[in-house]
């Protein structure tokens, strides 16, 4: 199977690739930056450089973005709107045209934006939330999210959406923190998208990629306000691991990310979780 992964310099896309050429998958990165994992310069705002480039493959994987830090770097609208809703619309339009069969689209669980606010209790936040979207790069994540239905539904092309979890650079105890229940390791996102291949959906289809979690809904409202009591109740010994590796507990959860869907349809199983990073 032959696939293009397109942002293959980013931290998703690198990994992406080199997880994919692992189980014997014929890979091309394409990015406008060079890197270890890039073999095609590909400019995805470039109509016609897209259609050209994308010939002869089986599937995208389109991680390539402009992300919201940028936004808060000050980019203009105009660069989310050209590189998110138009680039994205050249790789579909690109499918079509050229035969591709399949295209994963990778968005972000920021989308959900203002739906994840909530003063009394922890958001339980799965695909049936409705987005609210807070900045220009929530909004152009759901255009292209709609424009991938649109495709489906009226192209015929087997496109899918996953929204990915936090991922940034970050300390090793924030990083621990996140993954209770909005973080996700791009090694696992990797093996999802990989898993999302072999699968041909009868609906078009949306999915959270994180690391899961081990609590239930019905903690949601302690979670928000007394979190360390919740947490030692699944991991009774959690405060002394803390002490040891002088780390600080987090003082208040305001969300969880549910990525049950995947783990359903896909057989998603993440490994690099909190039990990971505590050694368990």
């Amino acid at each position: 199977m032959k696939i293009l992964v397109t942002g293959s310099a980013g931290k998703l896309g690198s990994v992406t690739v080199e997880h994919l050429r692992k189980h014997n998958y014929e890979v091309t990165g394409a990015d406008i930056i060079t890197s270890t994992t890039t073999n095609l310069i590909l400019d995805i705002k470039d109509k016609q450089a897209v259609l050209e480039a994308t010939q002869g493959y089986d599937a995208i994987i389109h991680t390539a973005a402009i992300h919201g830090k940028h936004y808060e770097l000050g980019y203009p609208r105009e660069l989310f709107i050209d590189t998110n809703i138009y680039g994205t619309l050249n790789l579909l339009n690109a499918c079509v045209t050229n035969g591709i069969r399949q295209f994963l689209y990778i968005s972000t669980t920021s989308i959900y934006g203002k739906a994840m606010v909530d003063e009394n209790q922890a958001v339980w936040v799965t695909e049936e939330l409705q987005e609210q979207p807070r900045d220009i790069y929530d909004i152009t994540k759901q255009t292209a999210e709609q424009l991938c239905k649109d495709f489906f539904y009226k192209e015929g092309l087997q496109t899918s959406v996953y929204r990915v979890g936090r991922f940034l650079p970050e300390d090793d105890n924030l990083q621990a923190n996140h993954r209770l229940y909005r973080g996700l390791d791009e090694r696992d996102a990797a093996e999802a998208l990989r898993l999302a291949l072999s699968h041909i959906f009868i609906d078009f289809e949306v999915f959270n990629i994180t690391s899961g979690s081990p609590f239930n809904e019905a903690d949601v409202t302690r979670l928000k306000h007394f979190p360390v009591e919740v947490i030692k109740q699944y991991y009774p010994d959690i405060e002394a691991i803390y002490k040891a590796k002088g780390w600080i507990l987090p003082t208040s959860i305001d969300r969880i990310y549910r990525c049950d869907k995947a783990q359903q349809y896909l057989g998603y199983k993440p490994k690099f979780t909190f039990d990971y990073l505590l050694g368990e």
